[in-house]
């Protein structure tokens, strides 16, 4: 691993979009957001991905964020997906504009159907890392069908193109174990919660996962835990953590939203996505808080 790529090591935090009622960027909010997620010390910014719903914004609403993010960051490195237009043909301008933001570090994702085709895939991949001016990693986004880059596709992007890092959703110990073997220089994220222990003490080097964007405290309470090799508190960390995962997925992202909210940022529900969130769901988030707040008073 080089030193450039260390920089981005560690717990990521993602950011949400906060919505007014009209569904227009509440901007305000989001800067006040952007300002409680550094203060919670994370390593790096995830500023514009899944959680953002970047697939529902408009390119100009994807730099401004982005744009925003690295503003306020300081030192804090900051990440922001640079290719999510629907046409391919358009993502070298996309990288271009993203890259002159302000932010850290570009994240590519599979575009459209061109998963099926790893070849093609990796072509596409290290043509775009061989334009971007900063360190390139990827992300098997949900939004992308199908999403997942093959671990010998990863390793020679890393290899050959100089690929820094991936998040991967492939969601198995198997398949992140892969991935580490494969590039074992580069740094792999983990984002799922069922088997982050595992993935961790396999030599994933970081976390980018939906938990981060209204419990990112809790997320580096466990890193801390597991690179102090204090298992107990480890353990402890890690089932609130799943404990929470079960509870946004009844109504990502206005569940986190709901966190935040509860937090002390005031943040609406608002999302542009069709799924929302019930009460019983909001009743769960309440009552993860209440759980996780005295752990993290006692720090």
């Amino acid at each position: 691993m080089t030193g450039r790529e260390s920089t981005f090591r560690g717990v990521h935090a993602l950011l949400l979009t906060p919505f007014l009622h009209n569904k227009e960027i509440d901007w305000d909010a989001y800067d006040r957001y952007v300002d409680w997620q550094l203060s919670k010390r994370p390593n790096g910014l995830f500023a514009v991905c899944g959680s953002s719903e970047m697939d529902l914004l408009t390119l100009q609403e994807r730099l401004e964020l982005a744009k925003r993010a690295a503003a306020r960051a300081g030192g804090t490195p900051v990440l922001a997906t640079g290719n999510v237009q629907g046409d391919p043909a358009e993502h070298e301008e996309e990288l271009r504009r993203m890259a002159e933001t302000g932010v850290s570090g570009i994240v590519l994702i599979p575009p459209g159907s061109m998963g099926e085709d790893q070849s093609r895939l990796e072509d596409y991949f290290a043509r775009l890392a061989g334009l971007s001016p900063l360190p390139v990693f990827l992300y098997e986004c949900p939004l992308a069908a199908p999403r997942h880059i093959e671990p010998s596709v990863y390793g020679r992007l890393v290899a050959n193109h100089g690929i820094a890092g991936i998040k991967d959703t492939t969601c198995t110990p198997e398949t992140i174990h892969a991935k580490i073997v494969s590039a074992p220089q580069s740094l792999v994220f983990q984002a799922n919660m069922s088997y982050l222990r595992e993935s961790v003490r396999d030599g994933a080097q970081g976390i980018m996962a939906t938990t981060g964007s209204a419990a990112v405290d809790a997320l580096l309470e466990y890193w801390r835990a597991e690179q102090e090799g204090d298992a107990l508190a480890a353990e402890m960390w890690h089932e609130l953590l799943v404990f929470l995962d079960g509870v946004f997925g009844r109504g990502y992202p206005a569940t986190a939203k709901h966190l935040v909210d509860l937090r002390g940022v005031r943040m609406e529900t608002v999302t542009r996505k069709s799924k929302g969130m019930n009460e019983s769901a909001a009743k769960g988030v309440e009552v993860w808080w209440r759980a996780a707040e005295r752990m993290l008073k006692r720090g």
